[in-house]
């Protein structure tokens, strides 16, 4: 009997011991798996910009100063994206798969034109925001070299890609609020995308002329005509939606909807619905 309970005894230490050690596997599996989300790699996103979004406007000392916070757009984006500065299109070495995003970016010289175009052509993936009639605020006067553009130098590629960018000329307001597909955003003075020339077969144009999605070669590029649509005046929360850290209107999210579908290599089902 003593030999019976003994074995019986024995075993129920094995199966003790054997659900302890299958718990903490399971347990090291959970973590693992959840580091593993936490950790993924971000996508890769190169950024070009005469927008305050790297840099403000107070200049070195106030963006090494101890309350010095990033721009909340560049940190929504850095959120998701893995971004690298760039200033020189002819000096950038674009990694494995990395998107390219031009915010309102200087004028290119014509070997930065040819060389955006080949790697578009070649493959490349690429938003633009190019506005017409840039309204963001600044601390420079018109004509320093330190604010950003009034209106886009990017003509050229444009022309090129079979596009021109206007500013509609209408009786309404300049502040403009408009709902594409599930994105209500806000913004002043957006352009228009009109087609040109028989290149212009290659892009299509929806939201009431704001979007145009290019085939190029083997690659591609959206283009949005507005840039505005960053400054934080027109999609931050305010009162509780700031407080509850929403945002009043999904312009930061019509854009990272801009980039994702970029990555991913979807089509833009959105079109205009309405004010």
């Amino acid at each position: 009997m003593t030999d019976r309970f003994a074995r019986f005894g024995g075993r129920t230490r094995l199966f003790v011991a054997l659900l302890a050690l299958s718990l903490v596997l399971l347990l090291f599996a959970g973590l693992a798996y959840t580091r593993s989300l936490d950790d993924r790699p971000k996508a890769a996103l190169a950024l070009m910009t005469t927008l305050p979004l790297q840099w403000s406007e107070g200049g070195i000392e106030a963006d090494l100063a101890q309350d010095a916070a990033p721009h909340p757009a560049l940190a929504r984006l850095t959120q998701r994206y893995d971004i690298d500065p760039i200033d020189d299109l002819t000096t950038w070495k674009p990694r494995n798969g990395q998107l390219l995003l031009l915010a309102q970016p200087r004028a290119f010289a014509p070997a930065e034109l040819v060389r955006l175009d080949n790697w578009v052509r070649s493959g490349g993936r690429l938003l633009i925001l190019a506005d017409p009639a840039l309204q963001w605020g600044s601390l420079y006067p018109l004509g320093d070299k330190r604010r950003p553009l009034f209106t886009s130098l990017l003509s050229p590629v444009f022309t090129h890609w079979g596009l021109e960018l206007v500013l509609p000329i209408t009786d309404d307001s300049p502040r403009a609020i408009r709902r594409i597909s599930a994105f209500n955003i806000r913004t002043v003075t957006p352009g228009e995308w009109l087609p040109k020339g028989r290149l212009s077969q290659r892009c299509s144009i929806s939201s009431k002329g704001l979007l145009a999605d290019c085939r190029i070669g083997k690659g591609r590029a959206v283009l949005l005509a507005d840039a505005d649509m960053l400054d934080v005046a027109f999609w931050e929360g305010r009162g509780m939606r700031m407080l509850t850290g929403g945002d009043e209107f999904a312009n930061l999210a019509f854009v990272e909807a801009l980039l994702m579908a970029l990555k991913s290599n979807n089509a833009l089902n959105w079109d205009f619905v309405g004010k």
